[in-house]
């Protein structure tokens, strides 16, 4: 295979793969080939022939691989389980873990999640628990507050660990129903989403659907 080719190929497999909508249809039987190379082509500026991307497309559509993968998603989605809580608030703290440890030493430790980076740390907590836990911070600490957030949480098989894509399919789900997802917390094999109050009801529906329920 030339170098063109093969790099033709790996554009087009990774604009695939990006796009749940079309890998769905696409393993349906659903889509026309040469539109869709010729909407690839305009909208990522493909600088090769038609053919060589319909090409690239019908190859991808072939791969053993794609499909393996596509029926562990679903077998691992299979037996999910989903569940969903209102009323959660997230506090960003420029704190680093180890005054958190401290400040909660001296407290009493709340029910919360924490999620660490480099510039700052977040405590997922229920709103009840919002007031107690945003008076043990100085205003200075605190750098925002969400309080309108719902939490989904999707239990799925323990495969989930050795198994790649788990998390790209329920956020390519969720991106489907034009659904932002505020916060992420992964724990395999929960995954646990944050998403806004007004969007919970979509997006538990979507997750819903995801696991076949």
């Amino acid at each position: 295979m030339a170098k063109s080719e093969l790099s033709v190929n790996q554009h087009v497999w990774l604009l695939l793969q990006k796009d749940l909508a079309v890998q769905k249809d696409l393993s349906r039987g659903l889509v026309n080939i040469r539109a869709l190379a010729k909407h690839l082509m305009e909208t990522y500026d493909i600088r090769a022939g038609i053919d060589a991307v319909i090409s690239a497309i019908r190859r991808y559509e072939s791969q053993n691989t794609f499909v393996e993968d596509d029926k562990n998603l679903n077998r691992i989605f299979q037996k999910g389980i989903v569940s969903t809580k209102n009323n959660v608030a997230c506090i960003t703290l420029d704190v680093n873990v180890k005054r958190l440890v401290q400040r909660f030493a001296s407290d009493r430790l709340p029910a919360c999640k924490i999620v660490t980076g480099k510039s700052a740390l977040k405590l997922l907590v229920d709103n009840p628990d919002f007031s107690y836990v945003k008076s043990m911070f100085s205003d200075e600490e605190i750098l925002k507050i969400e309080n309108d957030l719902s939490e989904i949480s999707v239990m799925v098989s323990p495969e989930a660990i050795k198994t790649k894509g788990v998390m790209a399919r329920i956020a390519s789900e969720l991106a489907l129903a034009n659904i932002n997802i505020s916060e992420l917390v992964v724990c395999p094999p929960e995954f646990l989403i944050y998403v806004k109050e007004r969007d919970i009801v979509k997006a538990h529906e979507s997750v819903l659907k995801l696991c076949g329920k």
